[in-house]
């Protein structure tokens, strides 16, 4: 295979020095792979330091091959998973032996850790084009930054420069990305058979990354300092001191237990960095890199479902607190990869039935609770188990349960749900969204979110910090119901409904056509052509289409009526499984049902431009004080308190002489530049111990409020006006008469009546 993705030739695998396999009968095919592993594992013993040195990358390079060349072909190596004895004279399971944690190869990693000089460079001209421009743009973080190979004359990075363990594991990653799917095309696949590359892979993951215990107890005990960095290199200063090459995790540890708090968020052990790499390496290569090299991607989807389960399995083990803190923040270290990852492909990914893998990569990953107790069942979580333990997670990764949601059910819209695979897709991703509790929490944090309370400053903080991180400052949060994507969810529940007449439809001509040819000859049946075509699917598959589309058109009224009633949803899910819905029952109840949810959900479409003026809005704190929100500038904003503090100082009486009389100049300013008196209401606990809070309202006096300057809108209206003063030079005077005739306008309102004084006592509780 030569993949667009490697710039650079292909080499052959006989790389390693001529000393080195002059042992091997080049023209031996039947052990060839054997014997080089047996003459490697012997140089590997009895070789020295120096000499170790100067192979190893002959042997990374024969494993896993230069650029779009595939060394070993460890994705076509296959073993049995079913053989209770594996026979070492099998080249599959000689590779894997040799590549395992415990093999040689980590033998040979190892000896050359004990010298920290050693070092390995990568050149970006051997790495796959969409891997060299990510790490360019890495220029300065942490990991990257700090191990950046410069050339003598230049300032610029020309590779990367690793210690032996962190090469072997890029070089392991990268191959990742050149994994084909020949078998399966051809129709070979035997699913009892694995690939040495996803078992070492499954080891890897098991092994650096234990559930039984923390990674600082991994063997061997590594005591020397393998994490210097080599001196006389251009490092950036702020990064060549740390021994960690992660950045610094939005962990939030205050809003976690106390024990937490006192530990530090950085890892500097030395028995940890391994397990970092690791993961570090298959996150930011096998999700950072958009390849979409159709049959290839597939294989490396699967492996990152693997490994997104693994994380879940690894974080969810941390009971106790670890020594090294690494199982409680390493899912949200690569939380953000992880949704940028299935954003891009829930947008990019080919309109056909392998979107399968990347639809249970998505859910895999937004259900995290699957992977904690495998003995517990999901309908077993209770409400305050599921607050108190996943509303942190839930936070974090806000996006992947309300945009991706939103993205699926676009694209669901756009392709015929009327098949066996694409309907039952619908149906597992519905089902996930009917969890009794998940929405109900996903609109509690939306809640808490827009309404900017001081009591929530934390948990608004850490999702602000998500939101920022995973698209950008300029990124303006959209809720899961709002106007917009209701339209979408609308259209989706019609296009449920209108599948469902369709598969009806097809039932019924498929019944009348099998009773037509039961009551029919055998001569009738030859002479006689078929009343009706041939149907694509079997009676079976229709029933199961039904079947399916019945309860997906269920679980989408569910998900419509949580943001209508914002009622909790049922517990019990057991009678919305498949196999509770009689394929035997017709139809009308549900659309009946379905019918009267619609019309209830345009109305409630309809009417969302008059629930402002129905309901006012309950301010627990001056609006002029709230945190910078997503479309103002944070500078401004303070800027803004500074100023109105500043002219209440010296201008307050002024202010309320004028909200209170009666001319034209006070009704002008009442209009134009003075804040109406307000309401806000504080909670505060009771005296008495019960727990409950006593709302108490609070007069807001007029003042002038400058907030009306921070905002990104009024600053571009600012640019648009001085750049058309600068172009032209009459501009100047067509903006003096708007100002003109809006203050006579303001004027005649006042005189007509409609700026009367303000009055205080008209302040109501809505």
């Amino acid at each position: 295979m030569h993949s667009p993705l490697f710039c650079n030739l292909p080499v052959t695998n006989t790389t390693l020095s001529s000393t080195l396999l002059a042992s091997i009968d080049p023209n031996n095919t039947s052990y060839s792979l054997i014997e080089r592993i047996r003459v490697i594992s012997s140089y590997i013993d009895d070789a020295n330091e120096r000499d170790l040195y100067n192979i190893f990358a002959d042997i990374i390079f024969e494993i896993f091959g230069r650029g779009s060349d595939k060394g070993w072909e460890l994705d076509k190596l296959k073993t049995r998973i079913s053989d209770e004895q594996k026979y070492i004279c099998r080249e599959p399971d000689s590779v894997y032996h040799f590549l395992s944690s415990s093999g040689h190869i980590f033998k040979l990693c190892y000896k050359l850790l004990s010298n920290n000089l050693l070092k390995f460079n990568i050149y970006f001209s051997d790495l796959p084009i969409e891997l060299r421009r990510k790490i360019d743009k890495s220029f300065g973080q942490s990991y990257y930054g700090s191990r950046f190979l410069y050339h003598a004359d230049s300032i610029s990075p020309i590779g990367l420069n690793l210690n032996s363990f962190e090469y072997y594991m890029f070089h392991f990653a990268i191959y990742g990305l050149k994994l084909t799917s020949d078998d399966i095309s051809n129709g070979n696949y035997d699913s009892n058979q694995l690939s040495v590359y996803k078992l070492l892979c499954l080891e890897y993951l098991k092994f650096f990354l234990p559930l039984d215990n923390s990674a600082s107890m991994i063997l061997p005990q590594i005591q020397f300092n393998v994490l210097s960095a080599i001196p006389n290199q251009k490092q950036n200063t702020s990064t060549s001191k740390l021994l960690n090459f992660i950045k610094k995790d939005v962990a939030s540890n205050d809003l976690l237990s106390e024990n937490i708090l006192s530990s530090s968020w950085m890892l500097t052990s030395e028995a940890t960095w391994r397990s970092e790499v690791v993961a570090f390496f298959f996150a930011d290569i096998w999700l950072n890199c958009n390849v979409l090299t159709n049959a290839s991607f597939i294989d490396l989807t699967k492996l990152i479902r693997c490994f997104i389960k693994h994380l879940h399995l690894y974080s969810n083990c941390a009971k106790h607190q670890p020594v090294d803190n690494l199982k409680l923040i390493l899912m949200a270290r690569h939380g953000i990869q992880i949704y940028q990852y299935l954003s891009y492909y829930m947008v990019n990914w080919p309109q056909d039935f392998s979107f399968r893998l990347m639809l249970e990569n998505w859910l895999c990953y937004i259900q995290p609770w699957r992977y904690d107790d495998l003995s517990k069942q999901q309908c077993s979580i209770t409400e305050l188990e599921m607050n108190n333990k996943w509303r942190i997670f839930i936070i974090r990764n806000l996006l992947c349960y309300t945009k991706l949601f939103y993205l699926a059910i676009k694209r669901f819209i756009c392709i015929d749900v009327c098949s066996p695979r694409y309907s039952i897709m619908v149906y597992r991703m519905l089902k996930v969204f009917t969890h009794p509790y998940l929405l109900k929490l996903v609109l509690d944090i939306e809640q808490m979110y827009t309404s900017n309370q001081p009591q929530h400053k934390k948990w608004n903080m850490l999702l602000s910090e998500c939101l920022v991180e995973a698209e950008g400052p300029l990124f303006k949060y959209e809720l899961m119901f709002s106007e917009e994507r209701n339209r979408e969810y609308k259209l989706f529940h019609l296009k449920l409904q209108k599948s469902l007449d369709h598969v009806a439809e097809e039932l019924g001509r498929y019944q009348e056509d099998q009773i037509g040819r039961n009551n029919s000859s055998m001569l009738e049946l030859i002479l006689t052509p078929r009343k009706n075509k041939m149907s694509d699917y079997t009676l079976n598959e229709w029933k199961d289409i039904q079947t399916n589309l019945k309860s997906s058109l269920m679980f989408m009224e569910q998900i419509i009526n949580v943001n209508i009633t914002t009622m909790p949803m049922m517990a019990d899910l057991s009678a919305w499984s498949i196999s509770g819905v009689s394929g035997n029952n017709t139809t009308s109840s549900v659309f009946n049902k379905s019918h009267s949810l619609i019309q209830s959900f345009e109305r409630s479409t309809m009417n969302l431009s008059f629930r402002s003026v129905i309901r006012a809005k309950e301010w627990e704190i001056d609006p002029d004080y709230l945190e910078a929100l997503s479309y103002e500038n944070y500078f401004l904003v303070n800027l803004s308190k500074f100023l109105r503090n500043t002219v209440e100082l010296y201008c307050n009486s002024q202010i309320l002489h004028l909200s209170t009389e009666n001319s034209i100049f006070a009704g002008v300013l009442r209009q134009a530049l003075l804040r109406k008196p307000m309401k806000i209401f504080s909670y505060e606990p009771r005296n008495d111990g019960s727990g409950k809070r006593v709302r108490t309202p609070k007069i807001l006096p007029p003042t002038i409020s400058f907030r009306w300057m921070a905002s990104y809108f009024t600053l571009s209206w600012i640019l648009f006006l001085l750049t058309l003063t600068w172009m032209f030079n009459n501009t100047g005077f067509w903006i003096g008469l708007f100002f003109v005739l809006r203050i006579l306008y303001l004027c005649l309102k006042y005189l007509i009546g409609y700026a009367p004084p303000f009055s205080w006592d008209n302040i109501h509780e809505n």
